[in-house]
């Protein structure tokens, strides 16, 4: 099942990339939604691209504090890896704060919607690239992070809150319409059970448009290989809401879980 459009990559000139493709495009039989057969797996091969370029990224990032360490924290006066890890770093743990309202549960949290922040900006990064697609213009690259912050949100309100967790799903306590519990129930349910597909869909949605725009106006160039400059930085906004968006979300879905029952109805 993939809904990635069927580009030419540079992944192509790479010897054996083409036969590895259909390979494992044959091996996952037919499409979840069309019922055809699937026949291309490129956003694996273009996630796998985007994880190596994350961790190059986080490695060098590394090194720089370390040499910091020994020689001074002294800021770059220009562009560089580190400072563009950096500042996702300070603009995730700045969320947090506001969403969670304390920087406690913030740094917490830190790790996962950190690297979801890097995971999904890099992936979506390179539908700005001639030659690459966005990785996430797939659902199925998009419903894996989803399902992940959907488990963490209920493994982490069982956690905070144990079996008091579930009056979450109970609607409000106020104005002692209880017998409208059963009615909550079924729409709550609803309402989580669709949150990963939002997610996964809202992105895909929106970088299958934008890298369906960015490919017409480069098929319109007079150098193919040139981004008419107005649509590389609408494209490159685009990018940019779209991780933050999906995180955004993602954390709020975690503090609304996280938070106490008594205080939460």
């Amino acid at each position: 099942m993939t809904l990635l459009a069927a580009d030419w990559l540079w992944f192509n000139l790479i010897p054996g990339y083409d036969a590895a493709n259909s390979a494992l495009a044959g091996a996952m039989g037919d499409s979840f939604i069309g019922g055809t057969a699937v026949s291309s797996v490129a956003h694996i091969f273009l996630s796998m691209f985007a994880t190596g370029i994350i961790i190059l990224f986080v490695m060098m990032t590394r090194a720089s504090w370390q040499k910091g360490e020994q020689g001074g924290v002294v800021p770059a006066g220009k562009f560089s890896i580190p400072n563009f890890v950096e500042t996702v770093v300070d603009g995730v743990l700045g969320l947090g704060e506001q969403v969670f309202g304390n920087r406690k549960d913030a740094e917490r949290f830190l790790p996962l919607i950190g690297t979801l922040a890097l995971y999904i900006f890099i992936n979506n990064a390179l539908g700005l690239v001639p030659g690459f697609a966005p990785a996430t213009d797939s659902l199925n690259t998009n419903i894996g992070p989803a399902l992940v912050v959907f488990f963490v949100t209920h493994i982490y309100g069982l956690k905070e809150n144990g079996m008091h967790y579930l009056e979450h799903f109970l609607g409000p306590k106020i104005g002692g319409f209880w017998w409208l519990a059963p009615l909550f129930i079924v729409i709550e349910v609803i309402s989580h059970l669709v949150r990963p597909l939002s997610l996964a869909l809202r992105l895909m949605g929106n970088m299958m448009g934008d890298h369906m725009v960015i490919a017409i106006f480069l098929g319109l160039a007079a150098v193919p290989l040139l981004y008419p400059i107005p649509v590389l930085i609408l494209g490159t906004v685009v990018v940019t809401v779209q991780a933050l968006v999906f995180c955004l979300l993602s954390t709020v879905y975690i503090a609304l879980a996280i938070e106490h029952s008594e205080e939460a109805h």
